[in-house]
């Protein structure tokens, strides 16, 4: 009899710990409905240039390849200019995702800054995310962290999801983004379609506005300081591109626009 009571007790405590490790944002995510129907991005090379207010800082080379069931994304640039006599900072970006679900495997990172080199590895599965952060030189021996939840998507595939979606007028997307070291609750809601200029020419494009929350450890939101809303536009076309993306944070707006765009089979 006290078997079959300390059985029942345990079970109940199992249910009660699976009950309350949900979070409550949790239930506003869109993204159980999985991806949409528009179709996926052709094998592309993008350039783009960052700045901020208004003053151009750096760019960035941008490769989308796909490889059989997977997506490679490779990025890498850095500070040019007078901003690179101020700070300097050279980065290389991978990521690879599963092609029907748009998820990400893994992400690595590498930072080369004027004295300090910085190189991030995440592992996304189904229990959660692993990420781990080395800093050379550093005295403190570097520490994983780990976030419990499922999906979580990188910076480009929240992209790829983002635009696979109809986006409608009004449309609200909610999802979870892991990006450099940290989790992050993203809203993004599609504000509506309007002619912008990128570079010399005028583009027919769909903007949409967003905003991001940290989550910590035990998946409690926190309002992120350095990040206070942001906005973008994508190309009102059958691809989609990211044209230019503002986000106001701490220090006034930063910037990324489109400079060029070329369509065809990447070398792996």
């Amino acid at each position: 009899m006290r078997s079959l009571f300390a059985v029942v007790l345990f079970s109940l405590a199992a249910l009660t710990g699976n009950a309350v490790s949900e979070p409550p944002w949790a239930d506003s995510l869109t993204t159980g409905k999985g991806p949409g129907r528009f179709p996926l991005s052709p094998d592309v090379h993008l350039t783009y240039r960052f700045g901020w207010s208004g003053i151009t800082a750096a760019h960035a080379d941008v490769r989308l390849v796909n490889q059989d069931d997977t997506v490679r994304t490779v990025a890498s640039g850095g500070t040019t200019g007078f901003a690179r006599t101020l700070f300097r900072l050279d980065l290389d970006h991978e990521c690879i995702s599963h092609r029907s679900s748009m998820l990400p495997i893994h992400v690595v990172q590498d930072e080369k800054y004027a004295n300090l080199l910085v190189h991030t590895t995440i592992q996304f599965n189904p229990e959660g995310v692993t990420s781990l952060r080395e800093v050379t030189p550093s005295k403190d021996q570097p520490k994983p962290r780990t976030l419990e939840f499922f999906p979580v998507y990188s910076l480009e595939t929240a992209l790829m999801w983002l635009r696979s979606q109809p986006l409608t007028d009004g449309e609200k997307e909610v999802m979870v983004v892991y990006a450099n070291n940290a989790a992050y609750l993203g809203t993004i809601k599609v504000a509506g379609r309007e002619r912008i200029r990128v570079g010399d020419s005028d583009r027919n494009a769909i903007k949409v506005d967003f905003t991001f929350k940290s989550i910590d450890q035990h998946l409690q939101l926190k309002t992120y300081k350095r990040f206070k809303s942001g906005r973008g536009w994508l190309s009102d076309d059958q691809l989609r591109l990211p044209l230019r993306v503002e986000a106001d944070i701490f220090i006034g707006y930063v910037f990324a626009e489109l400079e060029t765009a070329d369509l065809g089979k990447e070398s792996r």
